[in-house]
């Protein structure tokens, strides 16, 4: 029988915890709020009471499952600006990279954030990948600025395209442990499911492609290549 006690904290934690797993299976658009409300066992309006409806609940399950990405990259680059030496474009990318690609560390949190991404890749719904990338806003606003300190000879759009190149990558990692591709070509000798290797590999690949003179701004007129 469905509960209908709309102030108890944990029914509101049963229907983030639900909303997760559906939408990780699911995707956005696929999952209903009678879906939800099912796998909590509670009444339907309960979702629109706590979180104001599916858009609602889906943004506070993607803070939910991001805050610890966030915290853990904002406390270590807070920590390293407190010891005054400059941290460097290493220093910079090693921070932003080891929470993702450390899942030895990796809470359960972290775990269905990878699963929720991979679904929003494979369904590509703009609302939702709005949702998500508010999550991530103010922790990359931060990582930019300190990029565009270490490299004051890059325009920051440069910067941006760089910075979003990057999670570009990682999120292939992240959303395909085992590519099979990759272990085919390389006769099983790349496995990205082990984060440090990724992590060992993906560095001076970053710190190259970050530290490449600007390309050369485009001619008055240049059509955009398809």
């Amino acid at each position: 029988m469905a509960r209908t006690n709309s102030n108890s904290a944990a029914t509101r934690q049963s229907l983030i915890e639900a909303a997760a797993d559906k939408f990780a299976e699911k995707g956005f658009r696929a999952v209903s709020i009678r879906d939800i409300a099912g796998a909590a066992e509670v009444n339907p309006a309960l979702i629109a009471y706590h979180f104001g409806g599916k858009e609602g609940i889906f943004e506070e399950v993607i803070r939910a499952s991001a805050a610890d990405h966030v915290a853990q990259r904002m406390h270590d680059l807070t920590r390293a600006r407190a010891k005054g030496a400059e941290i460097g474009l290493e220093g910079l990318l090693r921070i932003y990279l080891e929470p993702l690609l450390n899942k030895k560390k990796w809470s359960s949190n972290r775990a269905n954030f990878a699963r929720l991404h991979a679904s929003l890749i494979n369904e590509r719904s703009e609302v939702a990948e709005e949702i998500a990338a508010r999550a991530f806003n103010t922790v990359n606003l931060a990582f930019i600025d300190e990029i565009c300190a270490v490299l004051p000879h890059l325009p920051r759009e440069v910067v941006i395209w760089r910075f979003y190149a990057m999670i570009g990558s990682l999120l292939f990692f992240d959303t395909r442990p085992t590519p099979p591709g990759l272990l085919v070509v390389s006769g099983g000798k790349c496995d990205s499911s082990d984060g440090g290797e990724v992590y060992r590999q993906m560095i001076p690949v970053l710190i190259a492609a970050f530290s490449a003179p600007a390309p050369e701004a485009k001619a008055a007129g240049q059509e955009q290549t398809a």
